[in-house]
């Protein structure tokens, strides 16, 4: 049986349906952040295919697309920098002894803190101006906050249910794992928090799932379903 939610919102938004985005709007796009341990990547890679579907069933081939990694390889390709290196550095990764004094003698720096995010911002920026992108992470629904076509999502869950995720993928037991997911969403509101000053949540972000209680594929439909409403998929 259909989620009612689901039914429900497909009525509404069927009898609301905004007009699309205007050709000198950048946009569309669509970010998703998320606790550690919920499924970001796979959601934004299932939600580009879902999209890019929808728009060839209208007669549009744009494609769809996600960016995650790439934003950090681009963004180390111009600095000059490791991917691995410019990961630790945006993520505040500390590096052993050995590790710093290797650094230290190779022909890699390490570039100020702001260098390092306004060029991960300007990498989203762009990318986002381009329009048709899911983005995952690194503080991007701050960067297009104020895009008028875009769409910010949050992934959670609670804490045991991400550790448990976290324990099964990487081979930790379950207080590593909490340990683990502890550090790295510390790790990533440090970042956030350069753009978003420590700023609420709901600020941000349009629309919040908790993980552990919903499918992919009922996420990804409740997302698809504004994203139309929305004028997203044309």
């Amino acid at each position: 049986m259909d989620n009612l939610f689901l039914k429900y919102m497909r009525e509404r938004t069927g009898r609301k349906k905004s007009p699309g985005p205007s050709f000198e709007s950048p946009g569309p796009v669509i970010t998703i952040s998320r606790e550690y341990g919920c499924p970001g990547r796979r959601i934004a890679r299932k939600l580009s295919e879902t999209l890019t579907e929808k728009n060839k069933s209208f007669g549009n081939n744009r494609t769809w697309r996600w960016i995650s990694k790439e934003i950090i390889e681009e963004s180390a390709r111009e600095l000059k920098l490791s991917p691995s290196l410019m990961q630790d550095l945006s993520e505040y990764k500390e590096r052993g002894f050995f590790e710093n004094l290797a650094l230290f003698f190779s022909d890699e720096y390490y570039p100020s803190d702001v260098k390092i995010k306004n060029t991960i911002a300007k990498f989203i920026y762009n990318a986002s101006v381009e329009g048709s992108v899911v983005i995952v992470g690194r503080a991007a629904e701050a960067i297009t906050k104020n895009f008028a076509n875009s769409l910010h999502v949050k992934l959670q869950a609670p804490l045991d249910w991400r550790a448990k995720i976290v324990a099964d993928s990487q081979g930790m037991n379950i207080q590593e794992a909490k340990r683990e997911a502890i550090e790295m969403d510390h790790r990533r509101s440090l970042f956030r928090n350069y753009f978003e000053k420590e700023r609420p949540d709901i600020d941000f972000f349009d629309l919040f799932f908790n993980c552990s209680t919903l499918s992919d594929e009922e996420i990804i439909e409740s997302i698809v379903i504004l994203a139309e409403s929305r004028g997203f998929v044309v």
